[in-house]
C-alpha cells in the first residue's frame, strides 16, 4: 500500500461515522433488518408452522351455521304501581336484564320441549351413548312433535340439552339502540333458523304470559284494598255523625274552628275585664296622687282645682315681680304673701274633698271587676269542655277524609288496570325473522391461517429472541467500541475452510502464515489496515515504535494476530522484531516453527545474551525474540521492571518492537509491561469475548494509567458480522470480496 493511499485510508478511518444505537427509527429499522438477514431461517419455519396450523385448524373444525334474528325493546312500563304497592310494582326491564332473560332455563326448557330438541344427538350427548343416531351432526334435523323416534323422557335428558342449547346462542344487544339480536350455531341451517325464530317467540310469549300474570295479581289486590277501605269508611263516617249529634258543635273539617255562644261569651267578657281593670287602675292612680304643696302635681282635674292652680300661678309671678321692687318687709309684699297662703289652704281643702269622692268610684270599679271575673271563669270552663268534643270530632273528620281519598284512588286504579288487562301486550317485537343461512360460519380458512400464521411468527419471534439473548459475544465493532470506549481499528477476518486447506497444502502451520503465503488475501490487508492505522498518525503525534498486543483472556489469537501483525511490518520494509512477553504460556516459538532458546528474564537480566536468543522468521526477515515458560518466580518481577532497558537496547536497531503479552485479566505483569509501549492493542475475539470482561480488562489497564490506542476485532465471519451491523466494512464484504485473492 502506497504512502498517500495509507493516508488517505487512515483519515476515512479517523471520520468514520458508525451509526449509534440512539433510538431512531433509521437505527430501529436497520436493527430489525440485520436480524431478519441472520434469523430467517427461523422466521420462515415458523411461516410454515403456522400455514400447517392454520390448514389443521381448517380440517379438524366442523361445519357450523349461524342463522339470526332481531328483537326491538319497546318502552311500555307500567304506569298504575306506586311506591304503597310494592307487590305489584312493575318496573322497565334495562336492555342487559332483557338479554339475560333471552337465556334463563325457562325459555330454554320451552324451546327444546317445543322442538323437541332432547331426542337431537347434536343437542343431547346422552343420545350417542344410548343409540346409535341415524344420521350424522351434519345433515342431523330436529324431529316433529309428533315423531316418536327417539324418546328421551328423563328429565336429565331435558337438562343437558338445556345447558348445550344456552351455550350454541348468542344473545348481544346492539350498542346505542334497544335491538337485540339472537344468533344461533347449529349444523343445520334449517335447524338454527328454526331453533332461533322459536327462541325469540318464546321469548315474546313469556313475556306476555309474566305481564297477564302480574296484571291478575295486581287486580286481586286492589281489589280486596277497595273492600277493606269502604268498609273502613262506613265505620268512621258513622262515629263522626255520632259525635256531632252528641256535641251539638258543627266543625268544619280537618282545619275548622269551633263556632259556638261559650266561644262568643268569653270573647265579649274577655273585652269587658280589661276595660273594668284599666278603670280601675285609673282611679288608683288618681287616688295614690294627691297634693304635694306649691310645686306638687295634683292628679285631679276639676274645674275649681285648676282655677285655684291658676290663681296660685298668678300671685306667685306678683310676689316675684316686687321682690325687685321692695323687700321682704314692704306691706304690698306681705299682703301678697297672705293671698298666696289663703289660696293654697283653699286648694288643699278642694284636694280633700275630691279624694273622698275618688274612693268611693274605686270600690265600685272593684265590685265590677270581680263581678266580671267570675261570669268569665264560667264561660271559659263551658268553652274547655266544647274545645275538647271539637278536637275529637276534627280528628274523625281528618280520618274520614284521608280513608275516602285513599278509597276513590284504589277505585281509580282498580278500573284502570281492569282496562289494561284487554290491551296488554309484549315490550318486544321481532323486526327480522330468520333466514335460513347459504353458506356455513366455520371453519374460516382465511381467518385461521391468519391466526396459524400470527402464531407461528410469534414462536419464531420467541425463538429468535431466545438465541439472540444467548449470544453473549460481542460480534460489531460498534459493540466493542461502546463497551471499551477505544476505537476498534480493525477487523482480522477468520480464515474460510478453503483457505485453511490451501495453508496446509503450502506447509502454513497457522492463519499467522497465511499473511506471508497469501499477501493479497482479505486477512493479510486487514493487517494492513491495522498497520496503517497505527503508523499514519496525525499531525504532531509520534509514530508509536513499540505496540503491545493483549488481550481480556487467554484464547482470544492475540499471539496470532501479534505475529501477524509483526510480519506484515517486516514485509512492508520496516526493520522489526517480535518479543514474546507470555513468560508463563508462550506460543510464539510453536506458531513460527522456531525453537526458543532461553527465557525473557534471562534476557532482561542479561543483555548480552540477546543477540544469542534472537531468532530470524522462516518466512519473513522478521526478528522473533521467543521466550520459554518460565518455572520459577524468584526474581521475576524485578527483571520485568526492568524491561524498558531491553526496550531502550533494542529502539536504535529496529524501526518497530511488537510485544506479544499475557492476558490482563490473567496476569499483572502485563500492566506492568504495557507501560513501557507506545501503544497497547486489545485482541477481541468475534463471537466470544463477553462485554464485561473486556470491559474489566480496560478498567484494570486504566487503574494503571494506561490507555489501550485500539480494539482489534479478531476471527471475524465478515459473511455472519454483514448481518449484525451496516456501518463497518465488514458489511459490505459481498461487494469487494472480489479484490482479494485467496
Amino acid at each position: 500500500m502506497s504512502d498517500a493511499a495509507s493516508l488517505s485510508y487512515s483519515n476515512a478511518r479517523a471520520t468514520r461515522i458508525a451509526p449509534s444505537d440512539d433510538g431512531s427509527i433509521g437505527t430501529m429499522v436497520d436493527t430489525a433488518f440485520n436480524l431478519l438477514r441472520r434469523r430467517w431461517p427461523i422466521l420462515l419455519a415458523g411461516i410454515v408452522l403456522g400455514l400447517v396450523l392454520g390448514f389443521v385448524k381448517t380440517a379438524v373444525t366442523p361445519v357450523r351455521y349461524v342463522a339470526s334474528t332481531s328483537i326491538l325493546i319497546e318502552d311500555q312500563s307500567n304506569q298504575i304501581a306506586s311506591e304503597d304497592t310494592a307487590a305489584v310494582k312493575a318496573v322497565s326491564p334495562r336492555l342487559s336484564n332483557e338479554v339475560q332473560s333471552l337465556r334463563s332455563p325457562a325459555l330454554m326448557e320451552r324451546v327444546v320441549r317445543q322442538l323437541n330438541l332432547q331426542n337431537d344427538p347434536e343437542f343431547n350427548p346422552y343420545l350417542s351413548y344410548e343409540a346409535p343416531a341415524a344420521t350424522s351432526p351434519a345433515t342431523a334435523k330436529p324431529a316433529a312433535p309428533d315423531q316418536p323416534a327417539v324418546q328421551a323422557p328423563d328429565a336429565r335428558h331435558v337438562e343437558i340439552t338445556k345447558v348445550v342449547l344456552a351455550r350454541a346462542l348468542n344473545v348481544e344487544a346492539v350498542t346505542g339502540s334497544t335491538v337485540i339480536v339472537i344468533k344461533m350455531t347449529a349444523s343445520n341451517p334449517v335447524k338454527a333458523a328454526r331453533i332461533v325464530d322459536a327462541v325469540a317467540e318464546g321469548y315474546l310469549a313469556e313475556q306476555l304470559d309474566s305481564k297477564l300474570s302480574t296484571t291478575r295479581q295486581a287486580k286481586v289486590w286492589l281489589q280486596q284494598q277497595v273492600d277493606q277501605l269502604g268498609a273502613q269508611l262506613k265505620q268512621q263516617s258513622a262515629a263522626l255523625q255520632a259525635e256531632r249529634a252528641s256535641s251539638g258543635l258543627n266543625v268544619g273539617g280537618a282545619g275548622g274552628g269551633v263556632s259556638s255562644l261559650a266561644d262568643q261569651q268569653v270573647s265579649s267578657l274577655s273585652a269587658q275585664l280589661s276595660q273594668a281593670r284599666a278603670d280601675v287602675a285609673a282611679r288608683q292612680a288618681r287616688g295614690s296622687s294627691g297634693y304635694s304643696g306649691p310645686s306638687g302635681v295634683d292628679s285631679f282635674e276639676s274645674p275649681a282645682v285648676q282655677a285655684l292652680r291658676v290663681s296660685e300661678g298668678e300671685v306667685q309671678r306678683r310676689i316675684s315681680e316686687l321682690s325687685v321692687r321692695y323687700g321682704p318687709s314692704h306691706p304690698q309684699m306681705q299682703v301678697a304673701r297672705e293671698q298666696l297662703n289663703d289660696i293654697r289652704r283653699q286648694l288643699q281643702q278642694e284636694v280633700a274633698r275630691a279624694s273622698r269622692g275618688t274612693s268611693n268610684e274605686l270600690q265600685v270599679a272593684q265590685r265590677r271587676v270581680a263581678a266580671i271575673e267570675a261570669e268569665l271563669a264560667r264561660w271559659t270552663a263551658v268553652l274547655g269542655r266544647d274545645t275538647r268534643r271539637a278536637s275529637v270530632q276534627q280528628q274523625l273528620q281528618s280520618q274520614v277524609t284521608a280513608t275516602e281519598a285513599t278509597y276513590q284512588g284504589y277505585v281509580q286504579r282498580l278500573q284502570q288496570i281492569t282496562d289494561l288487562e284487554k290491551l296488554q301486550r309484549p315490550d318486544g317485537r321481532i323486526i327480522v325473522r330468520a333466514q335460513v343461512p347459504g353458506r356455513p360460519d366455520s371453519p374460516k380458512p382465511a381467518q385461521d391461517l391468519a391466526q396459524g400464521l400470527l402464531a407461528g411468527l410469534a414462536l419464531a419471534g420467541a425463538l429468535i429472541v431466545l438465541l439472540e439473548s444467548l449470544q453473549r459475544g460481542l460480534r460489531t465493532p460498534q459493540a466493542v467500541e461502546d463497551w471499551t470506549g477505544a476505537p476498534c481499528l480493525v477487523s482480522v477476518p477468520k480464515l474460510t475452510l478453503r483457505e485453511v486447506k490451501d495453508l496446509a497444502a503450502t506447509g502454513g502451520q497457522g492463519p499467522a502464515d497465511y499473511v506471508a503465503v497469501k499477501p493479497l488475501s482479505l486477512y493479510a490487508e486487514a493487517l494492513r489496515q491495522l498497520r496503517a492505522d497505527l503508523i499514519l498518525a496525525p499531525d504532531g503525534e509520534k509514530v508509536p515504535q513499540v505496540i503491545l498486543f493483549s488481550s481480556a483472556v487467554a484464547g482470544e489469537g492475540k499471539s496470532t494476530t501479534a505475529l501477524a501483525f509483526a510480519r506484515t511490518l517486516a514485509m512492508s520494509g520496516a526493520k522489526t522484531i517480535l518479543i514474546e512477553a507470555d513468560i508463563r504460556r508462550p506460543t510464539i516459538a510453536t506458531i513460527a516453527g522456531l525453537e526458543a532458546k532461553t527465557n525473557l528474564v534471562d534476557v532482561i537480566n542479561h543483555h548480552d545474551r540477546l543477540e544469542a536468543a534472537l531468532s530470524r522468521d522462516l518466512l519473513t526477515d522478521l526478528d522473533i525474540l521467543p521466550t520459554q515458560p518460565i518455572n520459577d518466580r524468584t526474581g521475576v518481577d524485578q527483571a520485568l521492571e526492568r524491561f524498558s532497558g531491553l526496550l531502550d537496547t533494542l529502539r536504535p536497531h529496529y524501526q518497530f518492537i511488537v510485544v506479544d503479552t499475557a492476558p490482563v485479566l490473567a496476569v499483572a505483569e502485563t500492566q506492568t509491561m504495557a507501560r513501557q509501549a507506545d501503544a497497547v492493542i486489545l485482541v477481541v475475539r468475534w463471537g466470544a469475548t463477553t462485554g464485561d470482561a473486556i470491559r474489566i480488562a480496560v478498567h484494570e489497564l486504566q487503574s494503571a494509567r494506561i490507555t489501550p490506542r485500539g480494539v482489534a476485532l479478531n476471527s471475524v465471519d465478515f459473511k455472519a458480522q454483514s448481518k449484525y451491523t451496516r456501518g463497518d466494512s465488514a458489511s459490505y464484504y459481498n461487494s469487494y470480496s472480489k479484490y482479494y485473492s485467496s
